[in-house]
């Protein structure tokens, strides 16, 4: 059918046309305007049950919200208007030296550059309204009551507006009329308010369906009839259920829409799932060429604006069933082949690998990994995760749907709220202060009430003192979601479990999802490691300067330069020495221990997350010098990566170390970055080095017959060199004509040419290329 609507490459070129459009985008006000429609209607809802109240106000912002629908546009919709020009690492003016432990929900209202249309008076009248909304006055004391303890970064606390990963399947196969007639048939406030905010998909479709017409008006006989199997489709879907892959996704955009509607502005970062198995049902008889067209359309709409500002939104592909049966399929490949062609800054890649992966598979993702500035997929262990999430809870029929929210964190597609990102802990912060009796080494504040350090007693005095700051975290953590519940998501909630249970995913007293947890990321795990074995070091073996490690520290080493190239010189971690690596062992395995005692709004316990979204150079700022010889302010280690320079022995080293770690603790998840020199791989094709990758990388660290417990479950990559980065910067219209140059940053893949300077510097010096020299 579409191809009788397209001439041939013409929906591949309208989709690149497409982007271009997307990305001449300076300014987003669309979540101005659903603001101002909130609070321009709420005081009509008064009384109204908040869950109630919520649905109808997301009715009027459909109603009202401008829509528009490009020349280029082969679907409707669009996720642009929940989204402002605020995050911090692809803004350019951003600087690591000004980052604030205060989540502000009103600074957003800074991101809109006043303008004839939306003038300075306009802007403050709707910010000093929500300013004054229960759960900014809420947040706001969250916040005050933990400001001794988050300035500089002791913790960190945030209220969790995204990383979920919605189940639309049913709603795609049925359609939205039986849904809606379903939850209309059953008792209860909460399925009212679900019913009513699937209502909204409907007024957005019809008003989509208006501009459509209207646009066949004017349009010449070839555009005419692509509009008018728009407006057929959308007449068709979302009410009822689709029956093609073109009718899926576009019933899919339009439920992607609303959702982030409901959590404008900022909603990061709803992920998409399995995608591969939630389009294969649709595909019938397309081949991976035509599916791949359609998929690239679907991968613009994740771009929003000229910095493409919705990052960290996931889609996943491949992995296994509970029998070990590999579940690549052929949309597997289409997504694949259209992600490969658009290299697009976003969404992310993510792919589920395991013993039974296809050598087909690693040939084909051979070309992501050795095109320079194309996109990287993130790399699951889908066996691995089998084990440590079954450990946690989950259900055997429940684990075929592992999905990543966000950058890497493991949870059940439309069954899990893990609240991923709800709390932060610094460990080498944690450390300082217990050097320092509760005063900070770096700035001389007094943090918090701790009793002095002997050297000798360090391990448990830290210990101790991390149990305080984590009663501390969790208490504002808990705090934080508790004023986000004041922020009803019926329509999520929906797609969440809440289509049955009737309850609202941030209900904090009654569970709406069958899974719930709040997350906890844990930063410097291996800084900690090596500052252990270089105090027993200094006491072993010059026990006259222990006295002057502290001194050394408040000075930065300036002073004492013997002491520390004593301390450099002890054994760090990557470097497969016993005593450093059993230290790091230990270390994730109490703290992750601590993390998981503790418990919350619902009674459920915190999920231990060894990762640092580029929060590694932020939290590492607020840190003094440390008994490891790191400077003061400079970076913490990666995630459970060696800190940067410091494992110089090679891959296989730092794979023994990694391999020591007790991954089946990390349960919420954790990070590690691989920088790869492209030399070491030496086959003539694309493919090949793709089978390389496989047998050099991926076999030893994921299925090596070593590993005890657990294996390790993530790794990203970059391949490259920081020669080649240096000269992208240097000359970006010789390198990258296209103006995009894809490179990865924690868990997600941005614009390289798009990030602030100190995010461009990070991942050129965490190449680290030593460390993984095969």
């Amino acid at each position: 059918m579409l191809h009788n609507l397209y001439e041939k490459n013409e929906i591949t070129d309208k989709a690149k046309k497409l982007f271009a459009y997307e990305r001449s985008k300076k300014r987003l006000d669309g979540w101005f305007i659903a603001q101002e429609i909130a609070c321009g209607v709420d005081k009509q809802f008064t009384g109204v049950p908040e869950e109630l109240k919520k649905a109808y106000i997301l009715q009027e912002i459909a109603k009202k919200i401008p829509l528009e629908l490009n020349e280029n546009c082969i679907f409707a919709g669009t996720q642009d208007d929940g989204f402002a020009r605020s995050y911090a690492l692809i803004n350019p003016s951003f600087k690591v030296e000004e980052f604030s432990g205060y989540c502000d929900p009103t600074a957003v209202f800074g991101d809109i550059e006043p303008n004839d249309e939306f003038s300075k008076d306009r802007i403050e009248a709707v910010r000093k309204q929500y300013e004054n909304t229960p759960y900014v006055q809420e947040l706001g004391k969250v916040y005050k009551s933990a400001e001794n303890y988050t300035k500089e970064v002791a913790f960190f606390v945030e209220q969790v507006t995204g990383h979920l990963i919605p189940d639309f399947r049913f709603a795609l196969k049925h359609g939205l009329n039986e849904m809606i007639q379903t939850l209309s048939q059953r008792n209860g406030t909460g399925y009212q308010a679900m019913a009513e905010s699937l209502k909204t998909v409907l007024i957005l479709a019809q008003r989509y369906r208006i501009i459509v017409k209207e646009q066949m008006k004017t349009a010449d006989i070839h555009r005419k009839n692509q509009l008018a199997h728009i407006a057929d489709t959308l007449k068709k879907v979302p009410e009822n259920g689709a029956e093609n892959l073109y009718e899926a996704i576009q019933f899919f955009i339009l439920l992607w829409q609303v959702m982030c509607l409901e959590q404008t502005p900022n909603p990061f970062a709803f992920s998409v799932g399995n995608a591969d198995r939630i389009f294969d049902e649709f595909r019938g008889c397309m081949d991976r060429e035509e599916m791949s067209e359609l998929f690239r359309h679907f991968l613009v709409f994740f771009n929003v604006a000229d910095r493409s500002w919705a990052i960290s939104q996931n889609i996943i592909v491949s992995g296994k069933d509970i029998c070990g049966n590999d579940l690549t399929n052929e949309t597997t490949y289409a997504l694949l082949d259209a992600y490969y062609d658009m290299n697009l800054p976003q969404p992310i890649l993510s792919v589920k690998l395991h013993k039974n992966t296809p050598d087909k598979l690693y040939r084909e993702l051979g070309r992501f990994f050795f095109s320079p500035g194309v996109l990287t997929p993130s790399l699951f262990n889908d066996d691995a995760l089998f084990e440590v999430l079954k450990a946690s809870g989950v259900e055997d029929s429940d684990l075929p749907d592992i999905a990543i929210a966000g950058c890497q964190e493991p949870l059940i597609m439309g069954k899990d709220n893990g609240n991923t990102t709800n709390s932060w802990l610094n460990l080498p912060k944690i450390l300082e202060l217990t050097l320092n009796g509760g005063i900070s080494i770096l700035t001389g504040e007094k943090i918090a009430e701790l009793s002095p350090c002997d050297l000798r007693s360090v391990r448990e005095l830290f210990y101790k003192n991390v149990e305080f700051f984590a009663e501390k975290m969790v208490e504002a953590a808990n705090g934080a979601s508790q004023a986000l519940s004041n922020l009803r998501v019926p329509f999520l909630s929906c797609f969440m479990g809440g289509f049955d249970s009737g309850i609202d995913l941030r209900d904090t007293k009654q569970q709406g999802t069958k899974y719930n947890g709040s997350g906890c990321l844990i930063h410097g795990l291996t800084v900690v490691a090596d500052c252990f074995i270089a105090i027993d070091s200094l006491l072993k073996e010059r026990p006259d300067e222990a006295e002057n490690l502290i001194p050394a520290l408040k000075n930065n080493f300036e002073g004492y330069q013997s002491l520390h190239r004593f301390l450099l010189s002890c054994h760090k971690f990557g470097n497969n020495l016993e005593d450093v690596d059993d230290e790091a062992a230990e270390i994730a395995e109490r703290i992750a221990n601590i993390v998981s005692s503790k418990k919350n709004y619902l009674g459920n316990p915190f999920r231990p997350d060894f990762s640092s979204p580029s929060t590694h150079l932020l939290y590492g700022y607020w840190v003094s010098a440390t008994p490891d010889g790191r400077k003061a302010r400079e970076m913490l280690g990666y995630g459970v990566d060696p800190l940067y320079g410091e494992a110089c022995n090679g891959l296989g080293f730092r794979m023994l170390s990694n391999m020591k770690l007790p991954f089946e603790k990390m349960n919420g998840g954790y990070a590690s970055h691989l920088g790869i020199d492209p030399k070491y791989f030496k086959a003539d094709t694309l493919e090949e080095k793709g089978m390389e990758f496989k047998n050099k990388i991926i076999n030893p660290l994921f299925f090596n017959e070593l590993n005890e417990g657990a294996a390790p479950f993530y790794l990203y990559v970059n391949v490259t060199t920081p020669e080649t980065l240096r000269k992208v910067l240097e000359n970006p219209k010789k390198y990258a004509p296209s103006g995009v140059y894809i490179m990865r940053i924690h868990g997600t893949f941005v614009n390289f040419l798009d990030l602030s300077p100190a995010i461009q510097q990070d991942i050129i010096k965490r190449l680290d290329l030593k460390s993984t020299a095969i």
